[in-house]
């Protein structure tokens, strides 16, 4: 790819940090060029525009020089969506800090992958609309599993295709099992039926056009630990985002409602 000394591209902020005195580290994913980290000098100046863009979650066009190894640079921002929401929500800003790990860890720097870039841009916009903000990071983790490159089915039996009726989710087999084949594997992750249909959806969902999603507290809490079941034994990320995200479930109320 020819790259000329500034280029213009849509790309999101995973984080930041402080970098000597008054310069600061921003990585950024980006459309076109992957995951890039770029220096942005003299942040404190009242000048400077960057300064309103050096924040987790932001995204919009920018314009930098983009270099193929080592630090790039940010010189100018043409239009940004600031995550206003997510930042001022401490249970929001924790899916989209977690969110960010997680697009973060699922590819090297420097590679394009669209998909994930769609996929991050969707979820950040969907945080700032969706009431049942922890229905968007279990779509988003989802539909990440493929780029970790897990292979599972959620579609259909994995021993006979069927598609409807009572299933679960089989490690052995790395897809889902029906009613019929339970027996042939007695260590299956033992989902509520419910939780199966659920994930089944949120697998195929389409965060660009998903509305107000509502379900019950038990189904959102049955949904994390089945989630968290499929990251523990194919992915082994243990993110400290994460961890803050299971602390922060401890600090709310029980629920004790079951779903079938």
């Amino acid at each position: 790819m020819t790259e000329d000394y500034y280029q213009t591209f849509h790309a999101c902020v995973l984080s930041t940090r402080a970098y000597k005195e008054r310069d600061v580290l921003i990585k950024l994913l980006t459309e076109n060029y992957g995951k890039r980290m770029f220096l942005i000098r003299n942040i404190k100046s009242p000048k400077n525009a960057l300064r309103l863009v050096a924040f987790p979650f932001v995204r919009g066009e920018f314009i930098g020089h983009i270099n193929k190894s080592g630090l790039s640079f940010l010189n100018q921002v043409n239009d940004y969506q600031f995550p206003k929401r997510t930042v001022e929500d401490i249970e929001i800003n924790a899916y989209a800090t977690y969110m960010s790990g997680l697009a973060d860890a699922v590819v090297n720097d420097n590679i394009p992958v669209p998909k994930l870039y769609e996929l991050f841009l969707q979820g950040l916009e969907r945080l700032e609309d969706i009431p049942q903000a922890a229905i968007v990071l279990n779509i988003f983790e989802l539909q990440l599993l493929p780029l970790f490159g897990v292979p599972i089915n959620l579609k259909r039996c994995a021993i006979c295709g069927r598609t409807s009726g009572p299933m679960d989710y089989s490690v052995k087999y790395h897809g889902l099992l029906c009613q019929e084949h339970f027996s042939n594997d007695l260590r299956r992750l033992h989902w509520a039926p419910r939780t199966t249909v659920m994930i089944q959806r949120l697998a195929q969902a389409n965060l660009a056009t998903l509305n107000s999603v509502h379900v019950s507290n038990a189904t959102i809490q049955n949904l994390r630990r089945a989630i968290d079941q499929l990251y523990e034994e194919y992915v082994g990320l243990h993110l400290k985002s994460k961890t803050f995200i299971d602390q922060m479930v401890d600090w709310q109320p029980k629920n004790n409602a079951r779903e079938s």
